[in-house]
Order: structure tokens, then sequence, then C-alpha cells
């Protein structure tokens, strides 16, 4: 038996769970706290309760939606003005949970010593967005700390839960205040980049047949779709159910509404860190080529509409080709003529110097 943490930094909420991958183990432990910091006189902080410092002034500062302007250099001022780093304050924020998830045994991880600890971060991340927050954990003295991909987290969760078939495909559709997201996952590896939409009016079952489309799959691979979300989108249980009857009546595929749209993640984390492996379930290699950083983003179905910008101070990294074959076609071509314009002329002087 191995106990794992998984921890979740959300909008409005953040969730740590701690569970057992005995099959004859307690059901997890879930600790549910708003996403909000504060800052005590003696320096230290707390996680969750309320923005308002109150006549005492327990709380010297406090900051809250930071976990959108992570990477953003600007900072993140809170009551008083100070500024911080919003990956910092997220990483402080992991720090906050795990305290509050204290005891825990010195002994349970899968290596033997303490729970391993899985944090997730949105999907639609890049890896440089993700490499940032890894910075401030390691500067918080949170090396231990493994990161995934919400999309990955949540597909642990099913797999382990729901799926009754190895190497399942599944479509994450994720909601929350800058628009949705659709990532494609199977046996917990991510299918290609997290597709995202915004300021687009396309319903969400056209959004993943858009993202299906652009590996040359249909509606009829999926196995599945989860319905995940955050920030004030994830409070309105009404409309996340509606997403999900939607998405199983367009595209005739199985849609599942996890428990606390916003936790599902955490869930899968401490799956994860636990250690989950599945006798019935084989993990088979997607076969795609290898993942992309880029999030895409459509106005409608089908049509890029913007790109990731890139500071003028920094060198513009090379576009990534997906489909060169176009391009070695034509090489390929003019090496072949070059070739028989060598032969021909070969011929010739072989010819002249004959005769």
């Amino acid at each position: 038996m191995s106990i794992g943490v998984g921890v979740r930094i959300g909008t409005l909420v953040s969730t740590a769970v701690v569970a057992s991958n005995d099959p004859g183990s307690a059901d997890p432990v879930v600790l549910v706290k708003d996403t909000i910091l504060h800052q005590r006189k003696d320096g230290t902080t707390v996680l969750g309760g309320t923005e308002e410092l109150g006549a005492g002034r327990e709380f010297t500062e406090s900051w809250s939606g930071f976990v959108g302007r992570v990477g953003d250099p600007a900072g993140v001022p809170g009551t008083a003005e100070t500024r911080y780093r919003a990956e910092d304050l997220v990483a402080t924020s992991i720090r906050c949970l795990l305290q509050e998830c204290e005891p825990l045994p010195d002994r349970g991880g899968r290596s033997g010593g303490a729970p391993d600890i899985v944090a997730t971060y949105p999907s639609r991340w890049d890896s440089s967005t993700a490499a940032i927050l890894r910075d401030s954990l390691v500067y918080a003295g949170l090396e231990r700390v493994t990161l995934v991909s919400d999309a990955e987290a949540v597909s642990a969760w099913f797999e382990s839960e729901i799926a009754a078939l190895a190497g399942t495909l599944i479509g994450i559709y994720h909601v929350d205040d800058t628009g949705a997201a659709v990532t494609l996952v199977r046996s917990g590896v991510a299918a290609g980049r997290a597709f995202g939409f915004a300021g687009d009016s396309s319903a969400p079952s056209a959004r993943l047949a858009t993202a299906l489309g652009a590996f040359g799959w249909i509606p009829e691979n999926l196995d599945a779709v989860i319905v995940t979300g955050d920030g004030e989108p994830a409070t309105d249980k009404a409309a996340m159910m509606s997403i999900a009857a939607g998405i199983a009546e367009k595209l005739g595929v199985r849609c599942e509404l996890g428990p606390g749209p916003e936790q599902s993640a955490a869930l899968g984390a401490a799956i994860l860190a636990a250690g989950f492996t599945s006798s019935s379930h084989e993990i088979v290699p997607i076969g795609l080529p290898p993942s992309h950083d880029v999030t895409e983003v459509f106005d409608t179905p089908g049509r890029q509409l913007v790109q990731p910008e890139t500071p003028a101070t920094e060198e513009p990294e090379s576009p990534i080709v997906e489909n060169d074959e176009p391009q070695r076609r034509g090489k390929r071509a003019l090496i072949a003529v070059a070739a028989a314009a060598l032969v021909v002329t070969v011929a010739v002087l072989v010819y002249l110097l004959w005769v």
C-alpha cells in the first residue's frame, strides 16, 4: 500500500487530496480552501478565509486572482499594494495546503519514504509557464512536488474509477473565466496540444470535433468526454450539466461531469501520487508525433485566430512545422531533376568522346 497527496490551486477554490492505492483503504481525505492567500504580522502565510482584514488586523496583506497571472513579470498587487510574482504565490499556496494535511506519515510513499506529492497546473499552459512554476516550487523548498497538467490528472481519475477498457481515448472539455479548452488524452498521455477557444459562439460539441479533426479523428474515436471547470463557470452547476448533456447528445458519446468540476484534477493527482496501476489496464503509447507546447486559440472551429506573442527582447523561436511532407516532396523533386540533368550531361560527354 502507498499513500499519495494531490494538490490543485484553482482560481477560486484550491483542493488537497490524501489517498491510498489500497483497494480496502478508506475514502480519500479532501481538503478545500478558498484561493485567497493571507500574510500575518509575523510573516507567516495562510490559505483560505475572508479577505477582510478586520479591526484586529490579523492579516497584514492578502492576495487573490493570481493563478492566471503566472509568468506575468508585473507581479500581483496585494491589499497593501505589495507586489509578488504570481508563481511564488501559487507555490506558497501549495505549501500552505500541504501544511493543512499534516501530520503525514514518514513512510508510505512509493519509494518507501514520505508520501509522494503531485500538483496540477492548467492544461492550456505551455512548457515555459510550467517551468516558471517549477522554479518557484524549488525556491519554496518543494522540490519533491511533481507537476502534471490538469488533463493528465483528470485522465488518471477516469481510468482508475470509471474506464473499463485499456487505451481509452478521452476528451477533457474544460471551461473557466478565459473560455474553454479541449485536451485529448489516452491512458494518461496528452495527445498533442491543448486547444483553447475564446470569444467564439461555437457549441462545445463543435469545439471537440475541431480538436479531434486536427489529428484526423472523428467523435466516434472518443471513449468518453469529461467536463471540468474552474472559476465562476464551475460554480454554475446547471450550466456545467447542460454542457455535459449537450456534448453527449450531439456527439453520441459518454460524457462525465466529475465530482466537483474543479476537484477532479486534485483527485487524479492523488491517484498518480499514490502510484495507481491497474492490472486490467495496459498503458498503450498513443503513437502520435511529440506533443506541441503551443496553445491555439480559435474564434470559429477550424480557424486559428491568435498566436502566442513573442517578447520583442527575445529571439523568436522557430515555428513548429507539424507536417513538413510537402517541403520534403519539393526537395526530393529538385534532387531528382538535378540528378537527371547530370546523367544527361555525362551521357553527352561520353558520346562525344566515343565518336
